[in-house]
């Protein structure tokens, strides 16, 4: 098992990365159970001798970094609970599997450090908002957001309750329509859910809340 600690930023990048697979057995992964396997194994760090040979049989230089993007593929558990600190051995396949994740590495590195703007957010918040009138967030979810949400939230707000996506707010309902502030202003929109297509935003896939031609969940403009 890896000592490093991935964040989240470096987990997603691995995923995207990488084909969302695992790369041994070539298996669609899940990002929440994806585990994150070195090819290299992260144990030769304590085995300087044994690094050293591993290096030199695969024709790395001696500072190549073993808790990096040149070293990390996303694996499935029983993949890489099979590998678990097995050092390859240096054939052509693993030769070209290291080129291949060094090539890559570099996407990697700016997708870790891409900053989230709030449109992806918003959208993000979305989807639950979705999820959760259509009954398909599942308890584990939803724990995982309150626990989230508990550990990041300001001390003055602890113990109110919490909301699953707060991102809209509801300023005033009167005659079926919603004034709705969002993260892109002011805006209106029905009260009701089953609405005609044409308030649904062609970005976010809200009933959105409109200012003017501007989706006030996302900040989509539109022109329909």
């Amino acid at each position: 098992m890896s000592t490093y600690k991935f964040s989240q930023a470096e987990r997603f990048a691995i995923y995207s990365t990488h084909g969302e697979k695992c790369y041994l057995c070539g298996k669609p992964l899940n990002l929440k159970t994806m585990e994150v396997d070195h090819i290299i194994p992260e144990s030769l760090l304590a085995k300087p001798k044994e690094l050293q040979a591993a290096l030199e049989d695969f024709e790395l230089p001696s500072e190549f970094d073993l808790n990096s993007f040149d070293n990390w593929l996303p694996a499935c558990n029983p993949c890489n609970s099979t590998k678990n600190d097995l050092v390859f051995v240096p054939t052509l396949k693993i030769q070209v599997l290291l080129q291949h994740t060094s090539a890559k590495a570099d996407d990697a590195r700016k997708l870790a450090k891409e900053i989230v703007s709030k449109r992806k957010i918003a959208n993000a918040l979305n989807v639950l908002e979705r999820a959760r009138d259509d009954g398909k967030l599942d308890d584990d979810v939803i724990e995982t957001l309150k626990e989230f949400i508990s550990r990041h939230r300001q001390p003055k707000l602890a113990g109110k309750p919490i909301l699953l996506t707060p991102f809209l707010e509801i300023i005033t309902e009167r005659d079926g329509i919603q004034l709705v502030r969002g993260p892109y202003g002011v805006g209106g929109r029905p009260a009701i859910r089953d609405t005609h297509s044409s308030f649904s935003c062609p970005n976010c896939g809200s009933i959105a809340a409109w200012n003017g031609a501007r989706c006030v969940i996302c900040g989509e403009m539109s022109d329909e």
